[in-house]
């Protein structure tokens, strides 16, 4: 017999039921431990996860949210229509304090290399535009002439490969991965997969990644250790084609995809196999999200997971080490 999905340790309504677009987890000193939420409102709804509720609520601009992250003192937005607002976090809330106008049309989420306070933006015409936590620009990926046409970035990943090698992976409109070597601004690796990439992430210590897309398989990746080659390895099937978001957790053990079906279905990293199918949201799941520490109230790594139907989904999934 078949064991049923778990159910979510605590699911959230957002507020007024507004989709949820993005989502962020802060641990901030103090032991201050919150999940933020960007809306279609255009507002940033901060829950304090000991009791669930909002806290705060952070009024952003008329556009949706679509990506946001939070550093110790720093909390970054995307607004749709490729407005980016710096705020920083003072005794009182949140301030802001510079405002990138890219007028990019596009989903694409930025990404950001926190220790060297970078951003990575996408731009129309295959760019990627550097900005610092000042919002002053100080360089872009352009591709080469020579390049095959790619179409607009379609999503991002920054990773920091050993040795101080940070390395941009980039999804584009016609099917192409690029690995951007952030050093010297050069392409050193591309990929042709088979569908437009609507969402890509990597495990360095698995030395493998994945994409997700519009049609019915997750393709996974590899990047050679020595010439950072990319390599398409096998494809993983699921039911009901649309990927919004893939996410794999810190410890290597297990990735997630939310779908357009509302589902969320969760993989081991051993073995590639789906492990669980999570129906609880009743539209598209629009982000995945892991905690890179425990919340103290479950004594574990959390994976949250937001959507269309403004619920946000909390779950405790496969942590047998909650010491």
């Amino acid at each position: 017999m078949a064991l049923l999905p778990p159910d979510p340790v605590y699911t959230i309504r957002n507020v007024d039921n507004s989709p949820v677009y993005c989502l962020a987890f802060s641990f901030l000193p103090g032991g201050l431990e919150r999940l933020l939420a960007g809306s279609k409102n255009g507002y940033v709804y901060a829950y304090n996860l000991q009791t669930n509720r909002v806290q705060q609520k952070i009024k952003v601009g008329q556009a949706p949210i679509l990506h946001l992250i939070h550093t110790n003192s720093q909390l970054i937005t995307q607004e749709k229509g490729g407005i980016y607002k710096i705020f920083t976090l003072t005794n009182s809330g949140y301030k802001e304090q510079h405002t990138i106008d890219n007028d990019y049309p596009g989903f694409c989420r930025f990404d950001a290399n926190t220790k060297l306070e970078t951003l990575f933006v996408p731009d129309r015409e295959s760019k990627i535009h550097i900005y610092n936590f000042s919002g002053e620009k100080i360089n872009s990926l352009v591709p080469e002439n020579d390049s095959p046409k790619l179409g607009d970035p379609m999503c991002l990943k920054y990773i920091e490969f050993p040795n101080d090698r940070p390395l941009l992976l980039v999804g584009y409109e016609a099917g192409w991965l690029l690995l951007w070597d952030l050093n010297t601004s050069q392409c050193i690796s591309k990929l042709q997969t088979k569908e437009c990439p609507m969402s890509v992430d990597f495990h360095l210590e698995q030395q493998r990644g994945m994409i997700g897309n519009a049609s019915d398989v997750i393709q996974i990746f590899s990047i050679g250790r020595k010439d950072l080659s990319l390599a398409h390895k096998l494809d993983v099937n699921i039911k009901n084609p649309g990927i919004n978001k893939v996410c794999t957790r810190n410890d290597g053990r297990v990735f997630a995809s939310g779908g357009w079906d509302g589902h969320i279905r969760i993989f081991s990293w051993f073995s590639l196999r789906q492990l669980v199918v999570l129906t609880e949201h009743r539209q598209a799941v629009q982000d995945v999200v892991y905690s890179t520490q425990k919340v103290s109230f479950w004594n574990a790594n959390i994976m949250a997971a937001g959507g269309l139907d403004g619920a946000i989904t909390l779950w405790d999934l496969y942590n047998n080490n909650k010491k």
